[in-house]
């Protein structure tokens, strides 16, 4: 008698999945997932197409796309995610993200990539499920052991009853690989991926993002993963000036039409000196010139062109620090010095950027949660960020979830070289969390005070 696998197998596979990981997410379009914006990145995304199309470096599995903080990554593999998914070539995505407990580790990773595979191609879903309903304990297995159970020998056997693949790119998109947590994870993950789908009756084609950090540059250059790669920097090869001018003047163009304070800007505002000079100062980084734009635009209180006086009127210190990090940390300094209350700031982010990735589930990402653990009034939380709109997001449900916008302002405010008097030690915040979390735990249930 033949078993028909039932929705066990999937189901099974969607509880172990980070649905949030996925580029069309909710989760990710809650905090404003970073998109290319129109008619930039031209040259980038059409290398990235003509590879997986086979134009050029026919033989690559692998692309690592790779440059700085800031410089575009996440919003180009989204908008690639977009083109595949529009022709047909998505075969599965993940974002990760350090601040996130299901997407700063690999842990889901294999399951998230086998559900989407499970919808890609429906024709294969029976002989995963299989594999899930037979081992439900799967998912505590290696990932090597993960991806050839779940992934190539269901193919495999898909394969050998003669179905055709056609010969249209399957593509997987991984982004942000250095969130995740473990140097030794990452690159182990980049060898696992190499040894499962090299071997794969599919065309499968991995595009995988992050910055170039020195472990990763030694895996991708090691020779069990070099036979099967192609690289793309994001370098002045791509220069993205032009792209972010663009980006800068349709972003003006918006803020004059929508702002609550239109009626005040002048028609010709900003002038094309002006532009030019912010463009200058993003030195090829996105993250500048969006969190100038929130800043200016973001706040329906506050006239845009006297908050444009007050960005070109920062100067980065001088010295030795290169740009364009000096650009980007007096802008974050600019930002940071503006807020009411620092210290509790302070402590909001320290718990936000330090404690949070420690904890295994995400018990203090809403503001409700942060005034009770801190023990402050309901919406002392919430007061305290309202400054903080260009880099920090407060979603206005019922959630009320605290985000942090960019990945450069951990960054900035962990290193005290950049950050200065709003420096966050991790020492000291875990410290001082801690001893906080278990005076809140010693406190009786119906004492209000601590």
């Amino acid at each position: 008698m033949q078993h028909t696998y039932g929705h066990l197998g999937l189901h099974h596979l969607g509880d172990h999945s980070a649905m949030g990981a996925l580029y069309n997410s909710f989760e990710r379009d809650l905090l404003d997932a970073p998109k290319c914006h129109p008619h930039t990145r031209v040259a980038v995304i059409n290398r990235l197409i003509d590879w997986l199309t086979g134009k050029i470096d026919d033989k690559a599995l692998i692309m690592w796309l790779y440059g700085a903080a800031g410089a575009g990554k996440s919003a180009i593999a989204h908008t690639i995610a977009e083109i595949c998914d529009k022709d047909g070539w998505l075969l599965a995505t993940f974002f990760f993200r350090k601040t996130s407990s299901e997407r700063n580790n690999a842990s889901r990773l294999v399951a998230t990539i086998v559900y989407q595979i499970a919808l890609a191609i429906p024709i294969a879903r029976q002989y995963i499920e299989a594999v899930v309903e037979f081992n439900p304990r799967i998912f505590d297995q290696s990932i090597d052991t993960q991806l050839t159970k779940l992934i190539l020998e269901p193919l495999q056997r898909l394969h050998s009853t003669g179905f055709d693949f056609q010969n249209c790119p399957f593509v997987i998109i991984i982004d942000g690989l250095d969130e995740c947590q473990g140097n030794a994870v990452q690159s182990g993950l980049v060898k696992s991926l190499v040894t499962a789908f090299h071997r794969s009756p599919l065309r499968t084609r991995i595009l995988v993002a992050s910055r170039p950090e020195i472990h990763l540059q030694t895996i991708f250059s090691s020779s069990p993963v070099q036979p099967y790669l192609s690289r793309l920097a994001l370098s002045d090869e791509y220069s993205a000036e032009e792209d972010i001018h663009r980006f800068l003047q349709d972003s003006f163009d918006k803020i004059r039409r929508e702002h609550a304070l239109a009626s005040y800007i002048p028609y010709s505002w900003p002038s094309g000196d002006i532009l030019r000079t912010l463009t200058w100062k993003s030195s090829g980084q996105f993250i500048f010139a969006s969190t100038t734009v929130k800043y200016i635009g973001g706040d329906p209180s506050e006239l845009p062109t006297r908050r444009l006086d007050v960005i070109l009127e920062i100067q980065p210190p001088r010295g030795g620090e290169d740009l364009p990090y000096a650009e980007l940390n007096s802008l974050y300094n600019h930002v940071l010095s503006n807020v009411r209350d620092i210290e509790r700031v302070k402590q909001i982010l320290g718990v936000l950027i330090v404690v949070i990735p420690t904890l295994e589930d995400d018990p203090l990402r809403s503001s409700y949660e942060m005034d009770m653990f801190f023990n402050w009034q309901p919406g002392e939380t919430e007061a305290c960020l309202s400054r903080l709109a260009s880099v920090i997001k407060h979603n206005e449900d019922d959630e009320r979830i605290i985000t942090i916008l960019h990945a450069s302002l951990p960054d900035f405010l962990l290193d005290p070289s950049r950050s200065g008097q709003f420096h966050l030690c991790a020492e000291s915040i875990l410290g001082d969390n801690a001893a906080l979390g278990l005076r809140r735990m010693r406190q009786p249930v119906n004492d209000p005070g601590v």
